[in-house]
């Protein structure tokens, strides 16, 4: 059929080719540009290319492993550092003075006496805290390594944790330095004692703060250069294995090349040609949706949706280049092969995945591996939602890509490494979280309709619920319409299986397509069970006009029930521009004199657009004026078929509608067959002319 005009093909065209060269530059302003290194290395594998000789000077810079490696061992042998706290030393002396003095007072000791005793005690106090008291636990702060740091009044000193006293070496010597002293003057000295050890405290203090501060700026200058590499040197020649030495320098060199900053001339050209490629990768899509499904092509909303999926998965990942690039495999990738496959068909969703990663590769380090990982998970998870009929399936989606994201880092490892032990746990983090971020898909879909105006296949799987508000009170108010509806579902379904297009579209689109009936459904015959119509009471263009109402009365309840405009879109075009010929012919037979407009008497359009809303009209006329049959005889029911789709091919009615004579030849012949299913038509047995001579 002749779906559009030619001029209105050609503005679609242009308008495709403005789309790619735009949405090309938009991808171009938000990836980073640089110089693309042109080889492909594994580490374990074999160099296949020619022998590499270092264009320039550059650094061999240290691989992650090593690096971690020195920074664990400067944690291992860092420096403890403790401060001599002269505050608590002060304190320690003035309570004990105080605490002695009161003791004198109490026990009547002379004054000159107790001068002697502070005397004393304070010879043992200087020998005891000059020397410093330590915490207990100080020796599992500092662990094996009994090398600390000790400042005192901005004076560092380096020593052993053993030459200071802990509460329990003071104890001791409290004692023992009070005999000494106390012996021969006074008999009982116990609450000196006493006094003392209740007072005393550590006062060489660990200083948590600085020791941390070392360690961060010890760690913060280690050097990330290991090695040095002159120009024109051989860095590896052909056939040669890629060690992890090799592997690390030629990761240094490609660092190095893709970090180099373009000026002027050659700036302007690479990013024109990253342009081109983009615009290239785009264009080829673009085709590919054209002819696998025309429909989409030329729909504004579905190729604008496709676009908008590539530009946020690109946008995202960018995101995440700039400001964490270590978190690259958290980036929900597959969200875009998800999130299409619920509006279009697999080929569609893997084509545009394809393009977005390949997109996505030009910018990310070790992009072969990158676009390994997600073209297998992108299929995996394609593959998972293949027949998604509920929303909770997207919890099985995110389990299939985790664990297929964590076999092939698995695999890659033991290729790259072949130690199990060096696999990193945060790696299998990374996975998880993306795998839960998958699960957005879903709020993201809802978005996604909403601003388009599409619909997806678990929207439709919903609307295709016979038990849905509007369509209990189409049972309800119109039990024929609701049952013809039904049975044009049916119908309709088969037939879209068998030509191709979207089942459950066509399921929904005809299950609504008669609600406009329920404001008037004694007007219409399948649902009249008292022999009476109120349309004998009418003339005939009240009659058709009211027939026609039931169009947009079905519009009005479709908005008030929030129905989505793909499907509100078979209500509009289920009778397209046709007429309601028994009204007309009846009023023309009435007055053979006069011109009896035939417009007064049509339905307002539009006529159908796609696929699905064709063949729904077939079916809706087929199925209904087959209820009128007299005889339901494969001859007759032929001919009605026949009849009634070559009448509205005469009228014009599929003329924008994506369908070919082809189509609707397979579509007759299945109306016919199910038709005939429907009213039991059966051969007629050929008789015993025997018997009957007899």
């Amino acid at each position: 059929m002749n779906f559009l005009s030619n001029k209105r093909q050609v503005l679609i065209y242009i308008n495709r080719i403005f789309q790619v060269l735009l949405i090309a530059g938009v991808i171009v302003l938000i990836t980073p540009t640089k110089s693309s290194f042109k080889y492909e290395f594994q580490q374990g594998h074999y160099w296949k290319h020619e022998n590499l000789v270092a264009p320039f000077d550059f650094a061999i810079k240290k691989s992650d492993k090593e690096l971690d490696k020195e920074k664990e061992e400067l944690s291992e042998n860092k420096k403890f550092f403790f401060d001599y706290n002269k505050d608590i030393t002060a304190k320690i002396i003035a309570e004990i003075h105080s605490n002695i003095k009161a003791k004198c007072t109490q026990n009547n000791i002379p004054n000159n006496t107790c001068e002697n005793i502070i005397y004393k005690i304070d010879n043992i106090l200087d020998k005891i805290l000059t020397h410093g008291i330590v915490s207990k636990n100080a020796k599992n702060t500092v662990g094996k390594n009994s090398d600390i740091v000790l400042v005192n009044q901005n004076i560092a000193q380096e020593r052993q944790l053993e030459d200071f006293y802990t509460i329990n070496d003071v104890e001791e010597i409290v004692h023992t330095s009070l005999k000494s002293s106390f012996n021969a003057q006074i008999k009982d000295y116990d609450f000196i004692a006493d006094i003392i050890t209740k007072a005393l405290t550590p006062n060489i203090i660990f200083n948590k703060q600085k020791t941390d501060e070392i360690l961060s700026s010890s760690i913060k200058d280690i050097s990330e250069i290991k090695g040095l590499i002159s120009k024109n040197e051989t860095i590896i020649s052909k056939g040669e294995l890629i060690t992890e030495e090799k592997y690390q320098i030629l990761s240094s060199l490609k660092t190095e090349y893709e970090g180099a900053e373009k000026q002027g001339v050659s700036n302007i050209l690479s990013n024109f040609g990253q342009y081109l490629l983009i615009v290239i990768a785009l264009g080829a899509m673009t085709l590919f949706v054209y002819n696998t499904d025309k429909s989409i092509f030329l729909n504004n909303k579905k190729i604008l949706l496709i676009y908008t999926v590539i530009l946020l998965m690109i946008a995202m990942t960018m995101l995440v280049l700039h400001f964490k690039p270590e978190f690259l495999f958290v980036v929900p990738i597959c969200l875009a092969p998800i999130l299409i496959r619920t509006f279009f068909d697999t080929k569609v969703s893997l084509y545009v995945f394809l393009v977005s990663i390949i997109i996505i590769g030009f910018s990310v380090p070790n992009s072969f591996e990158f676009i390994f990982y997600q073209l297998i998970v992108g299929m995996m998870a394609i593959l998972s939602v293949e027949h998604l009929e509920k929303r909770s399936e997207f919890f099985n989606t995110s389990w299939i890509v985790f664990l297929t994201y964590s076999i092939i880092y698995i695999a890659m490892h033991f290729i790259q490494n072949g130690d199990i032990k060096q696999l990193d746990i945060n790696r299998f983090i990374f996975f998880a979280g993306n795998a839960i971020f998958l699960l957005f898909a879903f709020p993201i879909v809802f978005v996604l309709e909403k601003m388009f105006g599409l619909v997806s296949e678990m929207s439709l799987m919903e609307y295709c619920n016979t038990n849905t508000k509007i369509l209990r009170e189409l049972s309800t108010k119109a039990p024929g319409t609701f049952q013809h509806s039904i049975q044009v579902a049916n119908i309709a379904e088969e037939v879209i299986h068998q030509i191709g297009g979207n089942s459950l579209l066509i399921r929904a689109g005809s299950l609504h397509h008669d609600i406009g009936k329920i404001a008037n459904p004694v007007c219409f015959i399948e649902n009249q069970v008292s022999g009476v119509n109120p349309l004998n009471d009418m003339t005939n263009e009240e009659s058709s006009q009211t027939i026609v109402s039931h169009v947009a009365n079905g519009i009005k309840l479709a908005h008030k029930y929030s129905l989505p405009e793909p499907i509100i879109d078979f209500i509009r075009t289920h009778h397209g521009t046709s007429a309601t010929k028994y009204f007309y012919n009846k009023e023309v037979n009435e007055n053979p004199d006069r011109n009896v407009d035939i417009k007064l008497f049509s339905y307002k359009g539009p006529r159908p657009f796609s696929k699905e809303t064709a063949v729904l009209m077939m079916v809706d006329s087929v199925e209904a004026a087959s209820r009128s049959l007299k005889e339901h005889s494969e001859e007759s029911i032929s001919k009605l078929v026949e009849s009634i789709v070559d009448s509205q091919i005469a009228d014009k009615q599929y003329d924008d509608a994506e369908i070919t004579l082809s189509d609707i030849n397979k579509i007759k012949k299945i109306l016919k067959r199910k038709l005939q299913s429907i009213y039991h038509v059966r051969i007629e047995y050929p008789v015993n002319k025997k018997e009957v001579s007899k």
